[in-house]
């Protein structure tokens, strides 16, 4: 008897201890954890990828935009990359591995990406694309920014025609595609809005990287009077500045300011602005309001607009730079037909 209830004992005492650790289990309350110390996910910065057509090295149109890009990583503390010297054969592809590699907004500088941009885009609807010195457009995500390359060429015209002493100018372009063709015109509308009776050379040379062809183009310019000339031709327009610098005239510098290339025979650059247009666009996407159009940036917002006249500041006349001003405000104020 004592044996039986030496068992019954302890077995109440196992069954009582199994329930208390059933219910501590039941009753524990679920962790919280402290809003203070709790982790909070960061923002995804907006990934930026641009290709160039040329080397960032070209002191031109190609340099000016990746110098844009920085700066816009700097400002806007994004995730940039970019590729230089895309050939036509490959711009599908850079742009494919771009989208596919998750970058939010591409970017390809010039015209000649528009094709390449046009099809990738439809792949990706949810990406942002974009072409510079181009005006197409696609819903819902492939839009367009044009640098006002006939307000350029305007400016340039206007100072190659006051600066000249045998009434004879030359503007020299790359490849004949629609942003060099309107900085040609423009040239030549500036230099005739000066002197109607000015004579102007205009020649392309078919290539944004054949720096030779585009000095001997320069050099037959000059030997037919020609004493300022603007090249058009990404690192190609570093042939005519040499040419001008060996002969002893002026050019006009483009797309950045050159005069340190030269600093004896550039005497300004007529500059479109690749940094304001990349950082406008990082900016448009990051506030959301990105759309799938064209973009037209000129004086009035600063992305066009004359270089400083250097070392040449006590050697053009006060009258000349008066002028000079004038005509920029009055493009500014949209009071001059410049095409």
């Amino acid at each position: 008897m004592k044996r039986i209830l030496a068992l019954l004992l302890i077995l109440s005492l196992v069954l009582g201890l199994v329930m208390g650790c059933g219910q501590s289990v039941d009753e524990e309350e679920p962790k919280v954890e402290n809003e203070a110390t709790a982790e909070v996910p960061e923002e995804e910065k907006l990934r930026v990828a641009l290709a160039l057509a040329g080397p960032v090295n070209d002191m031109g149109w190609n340099a000016s935009a990746f110098e844009g890009l920085k700066e816009a990583e700097k400002l806007f503390d994004i995730e940039a990359t970019y590729q230089e010297n895309v050939q036509q054969s490959d711009m599908e592809e850079v742009f494919r591995n771009y989208a596919l590699a998750g970058y939010n907004l591409i970017i390809g500088h010039g015209f000649q990406f528009g094709d390449a941009l046009m099809k990738v885009s439809e792949e990706f609807p949810d990406l942002k694309f974009v072409v510079t010195s181009s005006d197409i457009s696609k819903a819902p995500n492939l839009a367009s920014v044009n640098l006002d390359n006939e307000q350029k060429g305007f400016l340039a015209g206007a100072v190659a025609a006051l600066l000249t002493k045998t009434n004879t100018v030359g503007y020299i372009g790359g490849q004949e595609i629609p942003p060099i063709k309107g900085t040609a015109i423009g040239f030549e509308a500036g230099a005739k809005y000066i002197n109607p009776d000015i004579k102007v050379l205009s020649t392309f040379t078919g290539s944004f990287e054949d720096v030779n062809k585009a000095k001997e183009v320069a050099l037959a310019m000059i030997s037919e009077n020609a004493d300022v000339i603007m090249a058009n031709a990404n690192q190609a327009g570093l042939g005519p500045i040499e040419a001008c610098q060996e002969k002893g005239v002026l050019s006009i510098g483009s797309n950045q300011d050159q005069n340190e290339i030269a600093p004896d025979t550039v005497v300004t650059s007529a500059i479109q602005s690749s940094p304001i247009l990349i950082k406008f666009l990082v900016e448009k996407v990051q506030k959301g309001e990105f759309e799938p159009k064209f973009y037209n940036l000129g004086v009035a917002e600063g992305a066009v607009y004359l270089a400083p006249w250097h070392g040449f500041e006590d050697k053009i006349p006060q009258e000349v730079k008066d002028k000079v001003e004038e005509i920029t405000e009055g493009l500014r104020a949209g009071q001059i037909e410049y095409k």
